[in-house]
């Protein structure tokens, strides 16, 4: 039955090509069915046949997006269609597929970069990996603290006011000799600022701190120190305030800033706080701005995090973060809405229990102020009256 159906096809492309029977031309569904055979047995069908449907088969219109997709996700529209499972190849007009996936014009969001020499330019590769969160910004101050080892955080400006705009402010490290003599800004870095040897003089305030004066020279090198510290068998524990450095003949050298300083609470002490799971408050004005006020509370235990506040006539911000030894970091999803990115809060633990303290910096952007840079030093929580450092109980 089949001989003779190609048979009489043939005999009508014939008439057709001869243009004795113009009206006989064949049918797309027939061409299908000899352009079918063709593929299972290439010696059945005459070759001008295969060639005349191919051209007519060729010239019908095809939507180009049901094309584009039937070509993505139809194995049976492909050469491999007669040997395909999912295909009933020269059979298929006696029965349904076996289940071919049905082409559809809804595509899945996209993400990545389209196929490059691709012939449908506008269908594109989806990533199968999950969106990379972006990194977290870099602390200001790249040199973590160490327990037990000095730790400071201080800003700096050009010139002897200590002050600046927020962005003309950088950060460095500090460290402070124990008799405050000395002091070095960004120690073993490419900035790093080592002051003359000074004179100190030390005065009693009524806050639990001490007034601490220094000044020194060394030809036309001079450098001062103005600071609120915490002294113990005349050994400063606590610093923080005003620092500056410069060259009379040479006012290109002249730099300033604030600081805040200590020394790392030590690891037997981590252990312990650690080990009793309790939160300690901690509070003190900032020394760039004494109109700003912090609060933090770190929460001791296995794992120990911290919750902090920044208060100013005008404005305030919240964040929190992990603790890490005795080091301090914000994590962005932490802050306070008014908190723009790129922020960070950075700091370190000092001193023991019973006279611990925090040194930070502030590196913000509020939505509704601007840029913020700041140092500080929070001291623990006063005295509850029965001599011991008053605690919060978790």
């Amino acid at each position: 039955m089949h001989a003779l159906r190609f048979a009489l096809l043939s005999l009508l492309l014939l008439w057709s090509l001869a243009g004795q029977a113009a009206d006989l031309a064949l049918q797309d569904d027939d061409c299908a069915s000899i352009l079918e055979r063709w593929a299972q047995d290439p010696d059945s069908v005459p070759r001008h046949l295969v060639d005349a449907c191919k051209q007519q088969m060729s010239a019908a219109p095809v939507p180009p997006a049901e094309a584009a997709v039937a070509a993505l996700t139809d194995p049976c529209t492909g050469p491999a269609a007669a040997t395909s499972v999912l295909c009933w190849g020269p059979w298929s007009s006696l029965a349904p597929a076996a289940a071919p996936p049905q082409p559809g014009l809804e595509f899945p969001p996209v993400r990545g970069d389209c196929v490059s020499g691709s012939d449908i330019d506008d269908i594109c590769v989806a990533e199968l990996e999950p969106l990379e969160k972006p990194d977290p910004p870099s602390p200001p101050v790249v040199d973590v603290c160490v327990a037990g080892a000095p730790c400071g955080f201080a800003t700096l400006v050009d010139g002897l006011t200590s002050t600046g705009a927020a962005e003309d402010t950088e950060f460095r490290s500090f460290d402070l000799a124990a008799d405050g003599s000395s002091f070095t800004v960004d120690p073993g870095g490419a900035d790093e600022i080592q002051s003359v040897t000074m004179d100190t003089t030390v005065t009693p305030r009524n806050d639990g701190f001490e007034n601490m004066r220094a000044r020194g020279r060394d030809g036309d090198d001079e450098s001062r120190l103005i600071a609120r510290v915490v002294r113990e068998d005349g050994s400063v524990q606590l610093a923080a305030d005003i620092w500056t450095d410069g060259n009379r003949g040479n006012s290109a050298l002249n730099r300033s800033g604030y600081f805040a300083w200590g020394v790392g609470t030590s690891e037997s002490a981590l252990g312990l706080l650690n080990g009793q799971g309790i939160s300690v408050a901690f509070s003190g004005p900032m020394s760039v701005d004494n109109a700003t006020s912090g609060s933090m509370t770190v929460n001791f235990g296995s794992q120990p995090n911290w919750t902090g506040a920044w208060t100013n006539p005008g404005w305030s911000f919240d964040a929190g973060g992990p603790v890490n030894g005795v080091n301090l970091i914000s994590t962005a999803g932490q802050f306070s809405s008014n908190v723009q990115a790129d922020s960070v809060v950075q700091g370190a633990l000092v001193g023991e229990p019973g006279r611990q303290a925090i040194v930070h910096l502030i590196d913000v952007s509020l939505a509704d102020h601007g840029r913020i840079k700041d140092v500080g030093l929070l001291r623990q929580a006063a005295t509850n009256g029965t001599g011991s450092v008053e605690t919060i109980s978790r």
